[in-house]
Parts: structure tokens; C-alpha cells; sequence
């Protein structure tokens, strides 16, 4: 489907020595990337396919977590976090569209959710929930050819970052 897509085009022009020189920029060569961050387009694609399913997940998750959590204030950040992960969904289901010509059906099941497990709990496995989601994220978007599909990438796995600050700001709100 890229077959023509060209490395060089992810950067902006930037690889030119004199930008990089100037400015800092780094040749994708020069990064520091371990190969099993490198994955193949098609590779992305089907991480999209399997993100679309976790972030409905997520969304059930927080729907949980907001009935756990003690104040307004909390309920609040937390449904921001569960609004985001509605809106990812749509993305991933909207990138998987385009790359493939092919809708994901709405997944009707419904995860099991440990009500056992305390508000602090949930908070923590919520907060290395969105890191993982992060590093997951960060594999997609060097796969992704320039132009939308990168910004709306980018875009989710800023929204994840923010979700791990506010993870982070509940948990030590709730000592």
C-alpha cells in the first residue's frame, strides 16, 4: 500500500546536515531504537485493529473507577480520562478504516472488572495502564506514513501522557 513511502518524508525535510546540524536533529539511523520497536505498517495496522478493543476496555474500566472515586473533583478528572478513551476509540476505528477498506464491529462483550480491588488499586493499575498504552502507541506512530495518520496518532499518545500525570496526581491525592 507505501510501498513508495520513503523514511526520510517522516522527519519533515530535517534530514538535511544542515537543519540536523544546526538544530540538533537526529538521522531515524542515529536514534537509539531497538529493533523490536521497529514494526511494518501492516504490523500497525493490526496493533490499531487490537487498540480499538482496549480502549473500550479502558472506557468500561474508568466507568468503574468513577464510581469508586471519593470526590467530585476525582470523578471528574477521571471521566475526562474515559471521554478521551471514547474519542480514541472513534480515531483507531477511523485510521483502520482507511488503511483497510474495513469497519471493526463494536465489541458487545463485556470485560470482568475485579471489584474486589480498592479505588488506590485501580488507580495504580490505571496509571501503568496508560504507560503501556504509551509504548504501544509510540510503536504505531513510527510506522505511520506522514500527514494525518501521524498527527492523529500522535495525538492519542499525547492524550495518554496527560492520562498518566492525572493518574499520577490521584494516587498521591489519595494517600
Amino acid at each position: 500500500m507505501y510501498s513508495d513511502y520513503n523514511m526520510n518524508n517522516l522527519y519533515y525535510g530535517f534530514n538535511d546536515h544542515r537543519y540536523m546540524n544546526e538544530y540538533n536533529y537526529r538521522n531515524v539511523n542515529q536514534l537509539n531504537i531497538q529493533n523490536d520497536e521497529i514494526i511494518t505498517l501492516n504490523q500497525a495496522i493490526e496493533l490499531i485493529r487490537q487498540s480499538i478493543g482496549d480502549e473500550k476496555e479502558d472506557e468500561l474500566f474508568y466507568d468503574r473507577l468513577i464510581e469508586q472515586a471519593p470526590t467530585e473533583k476525582q470523578k471528574e478528572i477521571i471521566t475526562s480520562i474515559r471521554n478521551d478513551e471514547r474519542k480514541h476509540n472513534n480515531i483507531l476505528r477511523e485510521l483502520y478504516y482507511n488503511f483497510t477498506g474495513q469497519v471493526v464491529p463494536k465489541d458487545i462483550s463485556i470485560p470482568s472488572i475485579d471489584t474486589n480491588i480498592d479505588y488506590k488499586e485501580n488507580l495504580e493499575k490505571a496509571l501503568f495502564g496508560e504507560l503501556q498504552a504509551v509504548v504501544k502507541y509510540r510503536k504505531i506512530l513510527g510506522a505511520m506514513p506522514s500527514g494525518n495518520s501521524y498527527t492523529l496518532m500522535m495525538a492519542i499518545m499525547t492524550d495518554e501522557l496527560r492520562h498518566a500525570s492525572k493518574y499520577n496526581f490521584l494516587i498521591h491525592d489519595n494517600k
